[in-house]
């Protein structure tokens, strides 16, 4: 009997010692806010918890992150506006100044030195531009393998030589090399074609010089051309027949199948066209082709007819007839040539499927998210005189003031362009923090169900444990005088 009771005794202290570790771990729990106190209170909540903590931590670092290039953007973003104004505004304004013609030599001189001095400042702001010692406006440039794809190009010069075409023909020889450069740096396999025409109704000939590709021999050909200028007013001339004459028009020039196919029509004056009608204003029936059908024949043969011509009056609407349906150009004959050739010639580069890879800007890679490959690019530009292609403009003589105020549009257009490209990564970053932020919140908060402690529900566990830890030990006292109780029966 006495050892029926020693066991109930131990059984109570067995019991009393679980209630005693199940208190501690209530009041673990309490203390720490947490539920998962340990690997034994839930293994695998422990391992998701875990997980989720690092992306907590890792997102709550990339908003981090994120701000920090947003600091980035608005830091290079002012640098370019110091730039755009007032030097380069400032610059174009000293251009048109200086082409004007009431100024001497002398002046422009002076116009230059100021011109120098706001070249000087462009770059001191491109390379001064730092973030954190990134630069931002003069960034290094990164080396990449020399590659190209070539392409081909058939280039037809289709030129009107009669009337005041004169001073046209030398711009287009002046401007003929950095035309001819800019196909050879882009890869393109070209060949260039010339024919030049006037009024053939009136016994003035088409005369047509075969294709070569080397420039100096097509600019000699112009030269010819040139020195054999027909007088005459302008009037309707037979650039049909310069295009689709079968013996001496640029269709009979041996087109290469693989080539893109370019016309080059420069004209101040109207074409002879066949229609009598009274809706054309230039119809004269003096040709055996139809404006409209050659367009379309041109097109069909996917050969653009690229215009250089008047930009007003009834002559260009006339001219833009061949341009506008085989998807070429029409050009300011009266614009800035170098200008315009250029653009033509990029243009020409685009559509024979020609390219050479340039040195790729560097770029700041931003990590914006908790994971691996989780980043935002961000290219840099550079803003230096030498890349905006104003290092070297100059006021004096006339002609070349004329010049730089297209080259400095040019490098005003750059900016603000690259100013709206910081902007939309600005904006792209700025929507980015926001996703982050939400998704640290709602990760957050799922990962505190997991691991954090129900403080009710713990102080309702730690009542019910002193509870019965208090009725054990009562019960263990109990059960410890229950034997004495019956020793002393024995004895009496």
């Amino acid at each position: 009997m006495i050892i029926n009771h020693n066991i109930g005794a131990l059984l109570i202290s067995n019991q009393l010692t679980a209630n005693n570790r199940t208190n501690e771990k209530t009041l673990k729990k309490l203390s720490s806010g947490l539920r998962i106190t340990n690997a034994s209170d839930d293994a695998a909540g422990l391992a998701i918890s875990q997980k989720m903590k690092a992306q907590i931590r890792g997102l709550e670092q990339a908003r981090r992150n994120i701000q920090d290039g947003i600091s980035l953007l608005q830091t290079g973003e002012s640098g370019l506006a110091k730039i755009e104004n007032p030097n380069l505004q400032r610059m174009r304004e000293l251009a048109v100044q200086a082409a004007n013609g009431t100024l001497t030599s002398e002046d422009r001189q002076m116009i230059q030195k100021e011109m120098d001095g706001l070249k000087n400042s462009i770059d001191d702001i491109a390379t001064s531009t730092e973030f954190n010692q990134i630069k931002l406006l003069s960034p290094p440039i990164e080396a990449t393998p020399p590659s190209s794809t070539n392409g081909k190009s058939d280039i037809v010069f289709v030129v009107d030589v009669s009337g005041s075409m004169g001073e046209t023909i030398d711009n287009v020889i002046s401007n003929l090399n950095s035309f001819v450069d800019k196909l050879k740096n882009n890869g393109v396999d070209y060949q260039l074609g010339l024919v030049s025409y006037s009024d053939t109704a009136e016994g003035e000939p088409l005369s047509k010089w075969n294709f070569t590709d080397d420039a100096a021999v097509f600019k000699d050909n112009m030269e010819t051309m040139r020195s054999h200028m027909l007088d005459g007013v302008d009037t309707n001339e037979s650039g049909l027949e310069g295009i689709m004459d079968s013996e001496k028009g640029a269709l009979s020039l041996p087109l290469r199948s693989d080539a893109s196919k370019q016309f080059i029509l420069i004209t101040d004056s109207p074409v002879h066209d066949s229609k009598t009608d009274g809706d054309d204003a230039y119809a004269d029936g003096r040709s055996i082709y139809d404006i409209d059908d050659v367009a379309q024949e041109l097109a069909g043969n996917h050969i653009k007819l690229n215009v250089v011509g008047p930009t007003s009056g009834d002559a260009s609407v006339q001219l833009k007839r061949l341009s506008d349906p085989t998807d070429g150009s029409y050009l300011d004959l009266y614009g800035t040539f170098s200008t315009q050739l250029d653009a033509l010639a990029e243009n020409i580069v685009d559509d024979s499927g020609s390219s050479v890879e340039d040195d790729k800007m560097a770029s700041v890679i931003l990590q914006t998210g908790a994971n691996s490959g989780e980043t935002f690019p961000i290219e840099l530009f550079d803003a230096r005189t030498a890349k905006l292609g104003i290092d070297r403009v100059t006021v004096d003589p006339v002609e070349e003031a004329e010049k730089s105020v297209g080259l400095i549009d040019y490098a005003i257009d750059k900016i603000s362009a690259q100013r709206a490209k910081f902007g939309s990564y600005q904006s792209s970053l700025e929507h980015e923090a926001s996703n982050v932020e939400n998704y640290a919140n709602n990760i957050t908060s799922t990962e505190s169900r997991i691991s954090d402690a129900d403080v009710a529900k713990e102080v309702m566990e730690l009542t019910k444990n002193n509870i019965l830890q208090q009725s054990a030990m009562s019960m263990l006292s109990q059960a410890d005088q229950l034997p004495n109780s019956i020793l002393n029966l024995l004895k009496e």
